[in-house]
């Protein structure tokens, strides 16, 4: 009877891992949905209201951005508004502190070091590496405007939006089923994964931008579970961010 009873609780256990790993994609893929929508939709609105937004490359380059990062933010907030059990103590936000500070600082610099070392294996291997779309298109379009536009999108949207959809919710959501370990390494790989939509160049380029993509995912999440504030990551993910366009934008306008 005993070994009944645990072969059941074993089966009921891998059940909800395996339950929870499904859900965390279902949610994914409707926050990409959601994403898109909003992203059309924002465009088409956006052009109505102001006429002459459709003759700039660089406006509707950003505000696409924009509004597709948004649409994650709202898939989240629609999605705990109806579910509100899915993460018992919701969005964990609060004031930031000084051993937060430490924290965001810290995080930045490491994550910098991280990929100058990672850049660097891959130039002294000869390996090749993909590239994002937006910088792609920042580069096509260099002026000062786009890079300023660029940095104040990462700081106000796309570090936001992309820590709430994948530390806040699939981070928090995995957490209640997986170790610490265990729910930071998902959330990272499903992070690294979901760029694979905005990175262009040959397959093996690809996988080590999404490597590296990884690496760095796994620093947001360790600092979340840390310091549990999302403040933290959305601080650290979006000056991040920043840095990278303003080292673009120098590289290419200087």
């Amino acid at each position: 009877m005993a070994s009944d009873s645990t072969f059941r609780e074993d089966v009921i256990y891998l059940w909800r891992t395996l339950r929870s790993v499904v859900l965390a994609l279902v949610f994914i893929f409707s926050a990409i949905i959601t994403s898109l929508i909003i992203g059309y939709v924002g465009i088409v609105v956006l052009d109505q209201a102001y006429p002459v937004a459709q003759r700039s490359e660089m406006a509707r380059f950003l505000a696409s951005a924009a509004f597709s990062e948004l649409g994650y933010a709202i898939f989240v907030g629609g999605l705990l508004y109806w579910k509100t059990d899915l993460l018992p103590a919701g969005l964990r936000f609060r004031r930031p502190t000084r051993r937060d500070a430490r924290w965001i600082l810290g995080s930045i610099l490491v994550m910098i070091v991280t990929e100058y070392v990672l850049t660097s294996l891959f130039t002294f291997f000869n390996a090749p590496t993909a590239q994002n779309a937006a910088a792609i298109e920042a580069t096509k379009h260099a002026s000062l405007p786009m890079f300023g536009g660029l940095i104040v999108v990462s700081l106000l949207i796309t570090g936001p939006c992309e820590e709430i959809l994948f530390r806040g919710l699939i981070q928090g959501y995995l957490r209640r089923y997986f170790s610490a370990i265990g729910a930071i390494l998902l959330a990272s790989f499903f992070f690294a994964s979901v760029h694979l939509f905005a990175l262009q160049g040959s397959l093996s380029g690809i996988r080590n931008v999404l490597l590296s993509l990884f690496a760095l995912s796994l620093i947001l999440g360790f600092a979340y579970e840390r310091t549990d504030s999302l403040f933290v990551p959305i601080l650290i993910h979006g000056s991040y961010n920043a840095i990278l366009f303003a080292s673009l934008g120098l590289t290419s306008l200087y």
